[in-house]
C-alpha cells in the first residue's frame, strides 16, 4: 500500500481537521498526500494552502463576482450527483487542457457506493440551467474545497473563483477556523488562481518543521 494514501472506512469530523491540518487531502474516499507532482514529464512541488477564514474578509474581486453573477441563482446543500451534473461535467471537461476523471461519480467516489466525507455542493443556475456546480468536504472546523466546473459559454463570469468564495463565506458563516483550497504548484501557471482568493489570509504549509506560514509574510520555497 502506498503509504502517503489511506483508505478509509470512515471519517469524523474532527479526524478531517487533523488530517486537512497536516497536509493531506481527500481523493475518492481516500485521503492522501504529496510533496511534488508530475506534469509534462517535469517534476513540481506541491504546496498546500489554507486560508484563515477569522481573518478573511470580502475583498474588491469577490464584491465584483458577486456583482456579475447576482443575475443567478446559487444554492448551497447536501451533494447529491445528478444526471444534470454529470452533464454539465462533461461539457466542461472538454474545454479543460488537463485530463480530468471519467465521471464527477468517478470523481467523488471511484468504485465506492458511499461517502465517508460530509460533502456539500454549490450549485449555480441561470434560469432553470445549471451553469455553475462545485463540492467542498466539512470537518468539524475546517473544510476542504474539491473541485469547482463550469459551462464553458459562461467562462467571462468566473464562476469557479465566484464558486471558492462562496463556499468560503459559507464556512465563514458557520464559523470554521480553516479553509483548504488544495495545492498550487510554483512553476506551474494553472493553479495560481489560489493565490489571489482569500488575500491576504492564506498560509502554506512547510512539510519539513511541519508547520504553517503566513503566504504572503515568509519565503515560499520555489516560490517568487
Amino acid at each position: 500500500m502506498n503509504p502517503n494514501v489511506i483508505e478509509l472506512s470512515g471519517l469524523e469530523p474532527i479526524q478531517l481537521d487533523i488530517f486537512l491540518s497536516q497536509g493531506w487531502f481527500r481523493m475518492q474516499q481516500t485521503i492522501f498526500t504529496t510533496s511534488f507532482l508530475y506534469f509534462d514529464d517535469q517534476v513540481y512541488d506541491a504546496i498546500w494552502l489554507r486560508v484563515r477564514l477569522h481573518d478573511f474578509v470580502p475583498d474588491k474581486k469577490y464584491k465584483i463576482l458577486s456583482k456579475n453573477n447576482g443575475r443567478f441563482r446559487t444554492e448551497i446543500k447536501s451533494a447529491v450527483i445528478t444526471p444534470a451534473h454529470e452533464a454539465l461535467y462533461d461539457s466542461y471537461k472538454k474545454s479543460i487542457s488537463f485530463e480530468g476523471a471519467s465521471s464527477l461519480q468517478s470523481l467523488l467516489f471511484g468504485k465506492s457506493n458511499f461517502n465517508v466525507y460530509d460533502t456539500q455542493m454549490i450549485n449555480v443556475y441561470d434560469g432553470d440551467m445549471m451553469i455553475g456546480n462545485g463540492c467542498f468536504d466539512l470537518g468539524e472546523k475546517s473544510a476542504a474545497g474539491i473541485y469547482s466546473i463550469y459551462n464553458p459559454a459562461y467562462k467571462k463570469f468566473s464562476l469557479g473563483k465566484y464558486m471558492i468564495y462562496e463556499k468560503m463565506q459559507y464556512c465563514k458563516r458557520k464559523n470554521f477556523t480553516y479553509f483548504y483550497p488544495g495545492y498550487f504548484v510554483p512553476g506551474y501557471p494553472a493553479f495560481d488562481y489560489k493565490l489571489e482568493i482569500g488575500k491576504p489570509a492564506i498560509e502554506y504549509f512547510d512539510p519539513v518543521q511541519k508547520k504553517w506560514y503566513s503566504f504572503y509574510e515568509d519565503s515560499v520555497p520555489g516560490y517568487d
